[in-house]
């Protein structure tokens, strides 16, 4: 093998973590290479134009105007902020009569008032499943309630402890939410602007030693005095480290789980009406959404989570989008990202079960010259949980002085 140049960092992944952490590293004057897997940045968040103009999320979409840590980053980059119009809540079955906003709004409040009073002690130690059923409620807005919290978990209701419902599950307090202006992936792009990224590298194993650490990627060594692993936990799994990991952090590695997801997106011939409507046969909804000038975008987005609602939506993305939008006819057939599929995701995000949300302490730590950013550092699952993650990740390399 061929060992490289030797650097101060090295940041395995440019997805939005591995690259806020290298952007804040390079702006303390510390000289970062990043090495990324895949042809472009961003990882999990991806845009995507129609030939009609209309951008679409393939990745991560939501953000909440209470995610400081987005807003922020987008002005930073000087990028614009669109408000998209929609809400996290109030959804109507497809092929169904609309359920009023007001039963949305009491659910919402009644699950809200239950986890109030059982506390967050009972709400760890049980899953989402067994939350609902305590409810006691039953009607059109409780299964759409059941598959919208599936689809978002990315899991079984029955495999996510109750303690993870928050604002990302749409439950507590939210803004409205709002895109970056052509493209969320733009997030990336501009801070990869002033980075040393290097594009098909994928990593294979991670060797540490008293006073470094070598990446290895195929029959090259890239040497270093620390490396952030900013990779989603599904190919954190499959690293090999020498020396192993120690017993706690492979433990961790071995309880901790990935949800599945797919994003399907489509232009439309016609304007569309603005929408959401719940797909209660899978986890899964479809959604428009306003663009930059205020009118509907010409184009549909559905998102379904959990295997059986992958593998629905994956066979039938097309026939399931034409039937979420009756108003107007889809030009083109649908874009379908299986993420759960993707070699270098390997998921949509983490799972948190019962009594799991203790573990995330051991992947916040640094392993000797080795540190970890990504969602599933905190369990947050957002586009906020991967920026924050990177900003924690380049703290503590800078607090270690290992450079």
């Amino acid at each position: 093998m061929t060992t490289q140049q030797r650097h101060q960092v090295i940041v395995v992944g440019a997805g939005l973590a591995g690259l806020v952490a290298a952007a804040r590293l390079v702006g303390r004057g510390i000289e970062v290479l990043v090495l990324e897997a895949r042809d472009r940045v961003g990882g999990r968040l991806w845009s995507h134009r129609f030939d009609n103009g209309e951008v679409v999320e393939l990745g991560g979409e939501w953000i909440s105007t209470s995610q400081r840590a987005v807003i922020d980053l987008a002005h930073e980059l000087g990028l614009g902020v669109v408000d998209t119009g929609m809400d996290f809540i109030s959804r109507d079955p497809v092929g169904g009569p609309p359920i009023p906003v007001e039963e949305h709004d009491r659910l919402t409040m009644a699950l809200a008032d239950r986890m109030k009073a059982l506390g967050p002690e009972a709400l760890e130690s049980m899953t989402i499943e067994k939350l609902l059923d305590g409810l006691d409620e039953h009607g059109p807005a409780m299964t759409v309630l059941r598959s919208r919290l599936g689809g978002t978990a990315g899991a079984s209701l029955g495999e996510v402890a109750a303690a993870e419902i928050g604002e990302e599950f749409g439950i507590g307090e939210q803004g409205s939410f709002v895109r970056i202006e052509g493209g969320n992936d733009r997030l990336a792009k501009g801070l990869a602007r002033d980075l040393d990224v290097r594009f098909e590298k994928v990593v294979s194993s991670v060797h540490q030693s008293a006073d470094g650490v070598e990446v290895v990627v195929r029959n090259d060594v890239f040497g270093a005095r620390a490396a952030v692993l900013a990779v989603p936990l599904g190919v954190l799994k499959r690293l090999v480290f020498v020396p192993g990991l120690p017993e706690e952090a492979t433990e961790v590695l071995d309880a901790l789980q990935m949800g599945v997801a797919v994003k399907v997106a489509a232009a439309t011939e016609g304007d569309p009406t603005m929408f959401r409507r719940q797909d209660t046969d899978i986890p899964g909804w479809y959604w428009t959404g306003l663009g930059p000038e205020g009118t509907v975008r010409r184009a549909v987005t559905g998102f379904a989570g959990s295997r059986a609602g992958v593998d629905k939506l994956v066979e039938e993305a097309a026939e399931r989008l034409a039937r979420s939008t009756p108003e107007t006819a889809l030009r083109g057939d649908p874009m379908v990202v299986d993420w759960g599929s993707d070699l270098f995701a390997g998921g949509c995000y983490s799972v948190i079960g019962p009594g799991q949300r203790r573990l995330l302490d051991v992947l916040s730590r640094p392993w000797g010259r080795i540190f970890l950013a990504g969602e599933h550092v905190d369990g947050s699952g957002t586009i906020e949980g991967a920026i924050l993650s990177g900003e924690r990740a380049a703290q503590s390399v800078l607090y270690s002085e290992v450079v």
